[in-house]
């Protein structure tokens, strides 16, 4: 569902548009003043500002202007409203940062049409800079890990040609062998993993252990964390009855790291200490098993407003946040069969639920609806 926020202070005109908007579908929030647009642009985030040029304590242009030049609200799309036939104020408008014009009186099918196209130009925009973006950063570690793979495969060959090569009574020297190819086989895993999680295309689906993808998740992000910043501890619950799932493990670990990142980064917002509980399960919904991962935090939890668009692309709550991370999580686990979704904690805090499809299901009820919809 697109928010939209209008910004007039005609009570009579913000009623209308607001009919208008919300009949097709649109949230609607609303401001009076030009001073407020600001502040509730950034708390709202909203898909599109109609902005009105005449307001009692400033212009709609020097409004357009702030919005622009704050970096949150930048690239929300603006339809200032004027009145007909004031070349004028379009064109001062449209030179202040506006996208589109329409006239007051105009049609509601024009108000419209107008809003849905600014709503489409922006998820294009931004959809077309974010896949450049992972696009150089799958360049740049494709790169990274070609460099690596070489010396790695050879040290992993040449730690099993000494292995085969060893006699009977030399076997003391295993224990410096096996931790070698061991630990070289869990770095190429990884490397894979790496790379999956920023390759494009379709997911490349395989029969998955959860709990060892976990695991390596957890270690990861607790590797890139920095301990002088923060003390949040992170508990796993991994139950040893969870069947294989069908999954592309790199780019569920993508998942995992996003999960668990945003669940520091709110924790953070409150107090420099917390828990992150991560739990994986055996679950039913729709007649169908699935494996549950949970990921708790005792952070603020999220505005109930939010709830229902936190994996709506683009959308954030984060200063210098892209809205990007929780949509193409949401996207990767749909694209195995299976689902994300989140809900507030009654004792504090929110939690994202990872549904997967177990390996056994997918030949015979790979048409099952999604779970987690009741």
């Amino acid at each position: 569902m697109s928010a939209v926020l209008i910004v007039d202070d005609s009570p009579a005109d913000r009623a209308l548009f607001r009919t208008i908007l919300t009949r097709a579908g649109f949230t609607v929030d609303e401001v009076a003043t030009g001073r407020d647009a600001l502040a509730k642009a950034k708390e709202i985030r909203p898909h599109v500002i109609v902005l009105d040029v005449n307001l009692p304590d400033t212009d709609g242009h020097t409004v357009c202007r702030q919005l622009r030049a704050d970096a949150q609200c930048a690239g929300v799309p603006v339809l200032m409203l004027t009145v007909r036939g004031n070349e004028a104020d379009v064109l001062a408008g449209l030179e202040a940062g506006a996208d589109d014009y329409v006239a007051k009186d105009a049609a509601s099918e024009i108000v419209l049409a107008r809003v849905r196209r600014l709503v489409r130009y922006r998820q294009m925009a931004t959809s077309s800079v974010l896949n450049e973006q992972l696009a150089q950063v799958g360049r740049l570690l494709a790169g990274i890990v070609h460099e690596i793979r070489g010396p790695l495969s050879v040290i992993r060959g040449n730690a099993e040609l000494i292995r085969l090569n060893l006699r009977p009574d030399n076997d003391g020297l295993s224990q410096w062998i096996e931790p070698i190819i061991r630990n070289t086989q869990l770095l190429q895993a990884r490397l894979e993993h790496l790379m999956a999680a920023v390759r494009t295309g379709a997911p490349l689906l395989q029969p998955m252990e959860i709990p060892p993808l976990i695991r390596e998740a957890t270690e990861l992000f607790l590797k890139g964390t920095d301990p002088r910043n923060s003390k949040v501890e992170i508990a796993t619950d991994l139950a040893a009855d969870i069947p294989p799932v069908m999954a592309d493990g790199g780019r569920l670990i993508q998942v995992f790291l996003n999960l668990l990142s945003n669940a520091h980064d709110a924790i953070l917002t409150v107090r420099p200490e917390g828990r992150i509980d991560v739990r994986a399960r055996l679950g039913h919904d729709l007649s169908r098993k699935w494996v549950q991962v949970e990921v708790d935090d005792n952070g603020p939890g999220i505005p109930e407003p939010h709830l229902e668009r936190v994996f709506e692309p683009f959308f954030t709550t984060k200063d210098g946040g892209s809205g990007y991370g929780l949509y193409l999580a949401s996207e990767i686990v749909r694209e195995q069969g299976g689902r994300l979704t989140v809900c507030n904690r009654a004792e504090g805090g929110a939690r994202f639920t990872i549904w997967l499809p177990i390996v056994a299901q997918e030949a015979g009820q790979s048409g099952a609806g999604s779970p987690g919809t009741s």
